[in-house]
């Protein structure tokens, strides 16, 4: 394999030894393989400066009508088909799910951005994470862990079919947004998600270590804030640590040195203003949102879950104490929902309790 103009990126992926052409070393060539693309955002604030009220109003700002148009879309669709017992039942807020929406078709946006200031373009944009296909007879091949709606959503496809395991399948979305990080428990549409290339691919679409590495950035820090995992924004300070103890990527050595560089290229780009500026965002104290308590609820239901490698039992028992923490504040939230009129967000907290406690 001949070399990248900086040499390559090399090692297991924790079975494989793999090369990779290196292209771009962020310490010396910054990101001017990115020149070509806008500056989207203002880059005259300051770090942790911008509520997120602001932020989010001017995320939205920058996409497309037709994206928005589509994302409402794919809400009218799924709240359809969960009623028919064909999709999960919709996020209790649904101004969070739209946002998750809008997140992930601007990380798509921005990794397109990303992967070519490395050297490494792919056409991510309006594809990752939003509308990947894969044939449904792989999704049929992983229904052991899966509730019965999504049974009978796949079981109906045609095994030649390709199918979107991206958020604007209504079929999915809510699935793939109420899930977060509960890596236990009942998979539904993220066990379809994995099948794409930015995940553990399949055979038509194998791994690909440098869209992968990037996703890990920004959905694993996360530099993303409250996004698919429901977690507050990170720092890139913060990645060696999460390079050393998640499952998805700790045991890789080519993904760790890819992250490295992607992270290094990703905190450029937030100051030149080519992708989500996420370091100007003031991170809430305290922030507690339906989201958040939903995505709580899943967790907790894992509790009883055992591992066998010692790194994943010791961040499983985190997310439960964090699970436990946030919900020992729903009574004060049932009441704070009672008190602004929100009476059906508070008797979904109400039920969601009661059956914790059954």
């Amino acid at each position: 394999m001949t070399p990248g103009l900086r040499g390559y990126y090399e090692g297991t992926d924790g079975a494989v030894f793999r090369q990779i052409p290196r292209n771009v070393d962020p310490a010396q060539d910054g990101t001017k393989l990115a020149a070509n693309h806008p500056n989207i955002f203002a880059t005259d604030d300051g770090a942790d400066s911008v509520s997120v009220v602001e932020f989010d109003k001017r995320m939205e700002a920058v996409i497309p009508a037709e994206v928005l148009a589509r994302i409402q879309s794919v809400m009218r669709a799924a709240e359809l088909l969960a009623d028919r017992g064909l999709a999960d039942t919709p996020p209790l807020d649904r101004k969070e799910w739209r946002r998750g929406m809008i997140l992930s078709w601007s990380h798509a946006r921005d990794l397109a951005v990303i992967l070519d200031a490395l050297g490494q373009p792919r056409p991510t944009a309006n594809r990752h994470d939003v509308d990947e296909l894969v044939l449904a007879r792989h999704l049929k091949e992983k229904l052991s862990n899966a509730d019965q709606w999504y049974i009978d959503y796949v079981t109906s496809l045609d095994d030649g079919a390709w199918i979107n395991i991206g958020f604007f399948n209504p079929h999915l979305s809510a699935s793939m947004y109420k899930w977060g990080d509960a890596k236990q428990g009942k998979q539904n549409a993220m066990d379809a998600h994995r099948l794409s290339a930015h995940h553990q691919g399949n055979v038509e679409s194998p791994v690909d270590w440098i869209e992968r590495a990037a996703n890990f950035v920004i959905h694993h820090i996360p530099r993303e804030h409250r996004g698919i995992r429901h977690e507050a924004r990170g720092e890139y300070t913060q990645l060696e640590e999460r390079l050393a103890v998640d499952p998805a990527i700790k045991n890789s050595e080519i993904g760790k040195a890819i992250a490295r560089d992607v992270a290094a290229v990703c905190e450029l780009l937030e100051r030149e203003g080519k992708i989500v500026p996420w370091r100007v965002l003031k991170v809430p104290d305290n922030e507690v949102t339906p989201s958040m308590i939903e995505h709580a609820f899943l967790v907790a239901s894992t509790a009883s879950f055992s591992f066998e490698d010692a790194d994943d039992s010791a961040e499983h028992l985190i997310r439960l104490e964090q699970a436990r923490v946030l919900l020992d504040r729903v009574p004060d939230e049932i009441l704070r929902a009672e008190a602004s009129g929100s009476s059906n967000l508070a008797d979904a907290y109400t039920r969601m309790l009661a059956n914790a406690r059954s």
